[in-house]
């Protein structure tokens, strides 16, 4: 019986800083008029991606919140307009690359 209460105390002592911290951190704002995701037709492959990178005809795009990117980091080159943001911002991407984003 004591290591039946002791395990649900060793449960509650990881759970209960994980929930709090979940529950601290900012919203991920998301649009209300997401389009359907893309098809396998539309995806970029490895090789695909290679060669896009080495033309140098792409821009790269993430769409993360500033505190993720904060918290979990970026890549050097890519264009940060978060996806709550970005119907308003298009106008900030070139019309004359391709847009990459994950």
């Amino acid at each position: 019986m004591i290591f039946k209460v002791g395990c649900v105390a060793s449960v509650w002592a990881v759970a209960v800083p994980l929930l709090l911290s979940a529950q601290s951190q900012p919203a991920i704002r998301m649009p209300d008029n997401l389009p359907e995701p893309v098809g396998e037709e539309m995806r970029v492959s490895a090789s695909e991606l290679d060669t896009a990178l080495a033309d140098g005809n792409v821009v790269l795009l993430d769409v993360r919140e500033p505190w993720e990117l904060e918290k979990f980091g970026t890549r050097k080159g890519y264009i940060n307009i978060p996806l709550g943001e970005l119907e308003a911002r298009l106008g900030e991407l070139s019309k004359e690359q391709v847009v990459l984003t994950a």
